[in-house]
């Protein structure tokens, strides 16, 4: 037997084994788990040189486990990944498959973190048998578990920083650019300020964004495209009205957000700060992504948070499909992925399954995905509130924002005990 001589050991299993922490991942043993996100996070925290998948192919599609090792090797690209197929049903075969695995990769480690209750005893007792260190990591609250052999390693773990390409990658979708353009820093505070300005009053907001959609279209200078020049009121197709709501024009121009406004003889005229402001004013849909977004940066706790995503399902697929989705808003708290739909008015049953999508598919049960409206949402009466709650979604209403209560409010709702300590 391979492993004998460890029996002349006193008490092998008070050891732990490997305690140089600097090489103690030339292999690290996974149980594939239908979490994607259970398989990243062990590979991206101890950056073994090499990993092995066990898994079950009559429940595991190959593609799967090749969308791991893509979003692995997008961090991690010299690491080498295998995939190695057993009967899940059986612990002869369970505990058989561990023990080649581990002959195969002699200084290795043994992740439970993934995988089903029959899977975790067969590894177990395989490393049992051949003083293979295991250990399991409870992804949800950050802590390392020692099974055997590796209580040198509950120091120095900590979960990894992800970013939303790594979790696309894992699913076989990618990335596919943006919707919208994010702001520039030097914007945040401009940009909110005038964003808590609109909010007070949509219809104006509605009524500025129609009249410079209908200027910038009826009026346009193509060599000056930021240049906006148009009467103060303008006749759209189908014989609509649009007027200049001055108030927000003259706010605008108070923030910075506009230049050289100007105001004669019902001619109104100013400059765009930039392509990015001149699409903001122009969509009326924008504003509560960006107050969003703008507010979970400076409240800088999160990490990789972004704007109007959009999901590129092709991916790394070899036939493309013609699926298109836009995230509003997403960031990560820790290793748990958070998506917010920001809506104006209150949602309809299709925004909540659309949103309810990302978590199932993305996160499972490590995600949160939240609502986010400035409609003021009665509990008694409202229809989109018991539902959300029905689908597991948090909901941030109108209320919240009036009150300036958003980021608490958005804390509550993900449990993020890590934000509110460092406030």
């Amino acid at each position: 037997m391979v492993y004998s001589f460890y029996y002349h050991l006193p008490n092998p299993f008070t050891l732990d084994l490997r305690c140089d922490t600097e090489d103690i991942m030339d292999c690290l043993i996974e149980l594939y788990d239908h979490e994607q996100l259970n398989n990243l996070v062990d590979i991206l925290a101890f950056r073994p040189k090499k990993a092995v998948f066990l898994y079950d192919k009559r429940e595991t599609r190959y593609e799967d486990i090749h969308a791991v090792e893509t979003a692995c090797k997008q961090t991690l690209p010299d690491i080498r990944m295998e995939a190695v197929a057993m009967n899940t049903l059986s612990l002869d075969e369970i505990t058989n498959t561990c023990k080649q695995v581990i002959r195969n990769n002699p200084n290795c480690y043994m992740d439970i973190t993934g995988g089903g209750e029959l899977s975790a005893i067969g590894a177990y007792l395989a490393c049992r048998d051949t003083f293979t260190p295991i250990f399991k990591v409870d992804v949800v609250n950050g802590i390392f578990i020692n099974a055997y052999g590796c209580k040198s390693m509950e120091k120095i773990f900590s979960l990894p920083t992800l970013s939303l390409d790594t979790l696309l990658l894992a699913h076989g979708a990618a990335l596919g650019g943006t919707g919208h353009p994010k702001p520039s820093t030097d914007l945040f505070d401009p940009l909110f300020t005038f964003c808590q300005t609109i909010f007070k009053d949509l219809s104006r907001w509605k009524d500025l964004c129609f009249y410079l959609q209908t200027g910038c279209t009826s009026h346009a200078t193509p060599y000056r495209p930021l240049s906006f020049s148009a009467p103060s009121r303008l006749s759209a197709p189908g014989g609509k009205q649009a007027a200049a709501q001055l108030p927000l024009l003259e706010k605008a121009a108070d923030l910075g957000l506009i230049t050289k406004f100007s105001h004669i003889n019902n001619m109104i005229s100013f400059e765009f700060g930039n392509e990015s402001i001149k699409k903001y004013l122009t969509d009326y849909g924008t504003c509560l992504e960006l107050y969003t977004y703008i507010t979970l940066c400076k409240a800088g706790v999160y990490d990789d948070v972004r704007m109007s995503v959009k999901v590129d399902w092709n991916g790394i697929r070899p036939h493309p499909v013609e699926i298109t989705n836009e995230i509003d808003v997403t960031f990560f708290c820790g290793i748990h992925p958070v998506f917010l739909s920001c809506k104006l008015s209150e949602p309809s049953s299709e925004a909540l399954q659309e949103l309810s999508v990302y978590k199932s598919y993305f996160g499972g049960r490590h995600s949160r995905c939240i609502l986010v409206t400035l409609a003021v949402m009665n509990p008694q009466c409202s229809y989109s509130l018991w539902r959300a709650k029905e689908m597991g979604i948090s909901v941030i209403d109108g209320t919240s924002i009036q009150k300036g209560t958003f980021l608490q409010d958005l804390e509550r709702a993900i449990g993020n005990k890590r934000a509110a300590a460092k406030e």
